[in-house]
């Protein structure tokens, strides 16, 4: 294979990763929400999973495997903050910030942070935890043709 042709593919498989989106619906406080999500490039997935193992001793499926856990055990099915440390939840708040793809929702970033920031019932954390498993899915390359 030319190297044209390799860098051709890897250009477009780097391209279909970036650019591919999900909508994630939510049931928070009584409504279906909509939320798009997008996996986390490199530069911020690499550090997010780092911090997470060296504090936590987890990957990120054993994160999003804790977050579905209280959600289960949970009053209402919410994802109870109070189970987490608080570094926990504010990895969890970051990937939802990097994740959420403002303008596919009609939002700013700016926006988005806001509301990531102000959430209740432990949606942030439902959220980077969607965030987290598209992101480790993105080895899967059938999902993305």
């Amino acid at each position: 294979m030319s190297d044209d042709k390799e860098f051709s593919k890897l250009y477009e498989m780097v391209l279909r990763g970036k650019n591919y989106r999900e909508t994630k619906e939510l049931d928070m406080l009584g409504e279906t929400v909509e939320v798009v999500i997008r996996p986390l490039p490199d530069k911020i997935f690499i550090p997010l999973t780092g911090k997470l193992q060296a504090k936590f001793g987890m990957d990120e499926e054993e994160a999003i495997e804790a977050i579905e856990e209280s959600k289960e055990n949970g009053e209402d099915e919410y994802v109870d903050v109070a189970d987490f440390d608080d570094e926990f939840v504010e990895l969890m708040a970051d990937a939802a910030k990097a994740g959420i793809v403002a303008e596919d929702m009609g939002h700013t970033d700016d926006e988005v942070e806001w509301m990531v920031d102000n959430m209740v019932g432990g949606f942030s954390l439902e959220i980077g935890g969607m965030v987290l498993d598209l992101s480790g899915d993105i080895i899967d390359a059938e999902r993305f043709r």
